[in-house]
């Protein structure tokens, strides 16, 4: 699958699960977690990158299987953070002539209670 892209089955890849409206905390994390089958094989990998949310699936997408992967992004195209005084963004390619829609985040600063 590394090798050749066309080895990936239908609907493999990358899913962004945030949805329009989550709020995240971005911390100095990078969370991995195998997600394994019933022979211990694994099939996806959940992981959050700074707060952001995703799962790389490994074979066809089923929902009953993966019911949490229901609205999420397929191989988002780009990612694009907005701050208050500056946008940033990874731009993702993939190879299977799709449309990959961006995923907006609005950075937005927590309101701390006073003591």
């Amino acid at each position: 699958m590394l090798d050749d892209p066309r080895h990936w089955p239908e609907g493999a890849g990358l899913y962004c699960t945030m949805n329009t409206g989550d709020q995240t905390l971005n911390h100095k994390r990078f969370q991995l977690q195998p997600l394994t089958n019933a022979q211990e094989d694994i099939e996806a990998l959940a992981l959050n990158i700074l707060g952001l949310g995703f799962v790389l699936l490994l074979e066809p997408l089923d929902e009953s299987k993966y019911p949490f992967l229901r609205g999420a992004r397929y191989r988002p195209g780009r990612i694009v953070i907005s701050y208050p005084a500056s946008t940033n963004w990874l731009t993702m390619s993939w190879d299977d002539g799709r449309v990959h829609e961006p995923l907006t985040m609005l950075f937005v600063r927590p309101v701390h209670a006073k003591p």
